[in-house]
């Protein structure tokens, strides 16, 4: 390990099919993304200070503090991502498509930015055919991908929101040789992957090819339905809030879930559109997970002129330990 490089968790965050967007609708694209990934970094209990992020105009990378358990990121986050994204795209004609890379290793952080080969895997595991093939054949929006060695030391384990049987494993094919990567569908039991019986017939509503349904133009492009204005919401059915989150059905109540499996869960439901998770329905945006560290208005959050230059963090955060656990108790020395 080079001087100066230190364990954290990294992140590659790219778009399904960003070639095909016109440049008024890619800036608002990117800035989807982020309205999306900042909410969600602050409801994991990841602070501003605990991270840092580099823009790649259809994604980002970023490396979180050790201090953060990577299991939370593979849990409260990516659960807090899947659910808004399925609501921003509930008006959108062109669903916005992201592939999501998790690892954790070394990572050397400079005024440059950050550098070292655990950032280069992590950012070839969301970028490969394999990932993008996998997320086609979904008929889905979102795909995770990690690496073996930390589906070894977290996902095998378990966590909150983290199911190790909603995991498969496919070999792709690097710069550097093959590898095993562990492929997560949100919304999936079981992801498919290349060589699964069927694998080559894509669902009905799946996107067709990776440009999501090839270059767009006009409203399309914009990742509006045809007819529509920029901005336009449809109208909200009576009881619920609509998708940009206006005013809904009041009430707030505690749902105790049973999983069956000794586990409860206490979820806070706060009135409107339906979730599903593990068989049971709840009504009303699911907040899921808001561990200490961060606050909702440690983000910022709207906006094309919200996003700036897009390094955000805290270049000097300090870096803590250097185990990759579950939140619940160290798993390993990731060194």
């Amino acid at each position: 390990m080079a001087d100066g490089a230190v364990y954290k968790t990294l992140m590659s965050v790219d778009t399904r099919g960003s070639g095909g967007y016109l440049d008024g609708a890619k800036r608002r694209m990117r800035a989807r993304i982020y309205d999306l990934a900042h909410p969600s970094f602050a409801a994991a209990g990841v602070a501003k200070s605990m991270l840092h992020m580099e823009d790649r105009g259809d994604g980002f990378i970023a490396a979180v503090d050790a201090r953060i358990p990577p299991v939370r990121l593979l849990g409260t986050w990516l659960a807090e991502l899947h659910q808004r994204q399925r609501v921003g795209n509930e008006d959108l004609a062109r669903r916005l498509g992201l592939r999501v890379g998790l690892h954790v290793g070394p990572v050397e952080h400079d005024e440059e930015g950050l550098s070292g080969h655990a950032m280069d895997l992590v950012c070839r595991l969301a970028d490969s055919p394999v990932t993008r093939t996998v997320l086609e054949h979904s008929g889905r929006d979102l795909v995770l991908v990690v690496s073996e060695s930390l589906h070894h030391e977290v996902v095998r384990h378990g966590g909150r929101f983290v199911e190790p049987s909603a995991y498969r494993p496919a070999r792709i094919t690097l710069k550097e040789g093959p590898v095993t990567a562990w492929f997560h569908v949100p919304g999936e039991a079981r992801p498919r992957v290349p060589g699964d019986a069927g694998f080559d017939t894509l669902p009905v509503d799946a996107p067709s090819g990776e440009n999501g349904g090839g270059a767009s133009t006009g409203a399309e492009a914009e990742g509006r339905p045809p007819g529509r204005d920029p901005g336009h919401a449809a109208p909200a059915q009576a009881g619920r809030p609509s998708a940009d989150g206006g005013p809904g059905a009041s009430g707030r109540e505690a749902w105790p879930v049973d999983t069956g499996s000794g586990a409860r869960w206490d979820i806070k439901v706060e009135g409107g559109t339906s979730v599903v998770q593990d068989r049971a329905t709840f009504h009303g945006p699911v907040r899921f997970g808001g561990g200490a560290g961060a606050a909702e208005e440690d983000w910022p959050t709207g906006g094309d002129g919200a996003h700036g230059g897009r390094r955000a963090g805290d270049r000097d955060a300090p870096d803590g330990g250097r185990r990759a656990g579950d939140g619940n108790g160290r798993t390993g020395d990731a060194r």
